[in-house]
């Protein structure tokens, strides 16, 4: 095997990692707090990289400003998604039953399909990036392997982000009773804790910091196509279960352990037929969930019980 191929394989798997990382964030907490499984987090993640292309092929918006008004527009897409489908399923549950549970699931499923077929229809199957602007002119050495800025910089953005995420929910007042109510909304309500505020306040960061990821995703990616929500959604519930539901840190060492297991199974697959190293590296991804679920199935940062 050549060992600079490796090399380059693990770096980039570390770097994608990062941001697969960040991108479950906000699947964690909605999971966490209101045991919504986000079915659409794939097309989430899309939705924020098509409006940093519009507003950049279309208006001339700066990507890193696209990325912004990505961040914004999903904050209202989270209050959107919550009233219009969570708040009468989740809203006043002080507990969640497997009944609501379901009917969270097929309500995301319909949105998730939903907005699948709007991508389709207005953008088409073709690739669609930021040009040139996505590609990047710019490039470093890292390790004997060559990175494009566009890698580093959404990987910068990506770890920033989480970090102040960690703080807001480690250290605010706010961030203590989303963690409350992700432990026992009854004995929050009971402290004088609101769990409708706080679910829709979850609902809002979590779908925002989703849609806020597409943009990193696009910088890594060069350009996307809506087939790509079939490989972020499932990578991400992955990348929560291994981390464990809720954690933030499990989120980001999740992305990293499923990248570079990903990016290791893509090169020896490749060896031997490179046609098949993708679809391979992705089951190889499930396995690693199969053996969590198996051996340790509350995850690496998760609580037991």
């Amino acid at each position: 095997m050549d060992l600079s191929i490796l090399t380059i394989n693990i770096v980039n798997g570390l770097l994608w990692g990062i941001i697969l990382g960040f991108s479950a964030v906000g699947l964690t907490l909605l999971w966490g707090v209101m045991k919504v499984v986000n079915l659409a987090q794939g097309e989430a993640i899309l939705l924020g990289s098509y409006i940093t292309i519009i507003f950049f092929t279309s208006y001339g918006v700066s990507p890193l400003i696209g990325g912004i008004v990505a961040l914004l527009l999903g904050m209202v897409a989270g209050v959107l998604v919550y009233w219009g489908l969570l708040h009468k399923l989740v809203g006043k549950a002080e507990k969640i039953t497997l009944k609501i549970e379901m009917s969270t699931l097929l309500a995301m499923f319909a949105l998730s399909i939903a907005l699948f077929n709007t991508y389709d229809v207005i953008f088409g199957s073709e690739p669609r990036g930021l040009g040139l602007w996505g590609i990047g002119s710019s490039y470093v050495r890292f390790w004997g392997t060559t990175i494009r800025t566009n890698i580093l910089l959404a990987d910068l953005i990506s770890v920033i982000s989480l970090v102040v995420v960690y703080y807001f929910l480690d250290r605010t007042i706010l961030g203590k009773s989303i963690r409350a109510v992700m432990q026992d909304a009854r004995a929050a309500s009971l402290v004088g804790i609101d769990p409708v505020k706080i679910k829709l306040l979850t609902s809002i960061i979590g779908i925002g910091l989703t849609v806020f990821s597409g943009f990193m995703v696009l910088l890594f990616e060069s350009s996307i196509t809506p087939e790509a929500a079939y490989k972020y959604a499932p990578l991400g519930f992955v990348v929560v279960v291994l981390g464990g539901l809720g954690s933030v840190v499990g989120s980001l060492v999740g992305g990293i352990i499923i990248g570079l297991v990903y990016g290791g199974a893509k090169v020896v697959v490749s060896l031997f037929n490179p046609e098949i190293s993708d679809p391979i590296a992705l089951s190889t991804a499930f396995i690693v969930l199969i053996l969590i679920l198996l051996f340790k199935p509350e995850g690496i940062f998760g609580r037991k019980g």
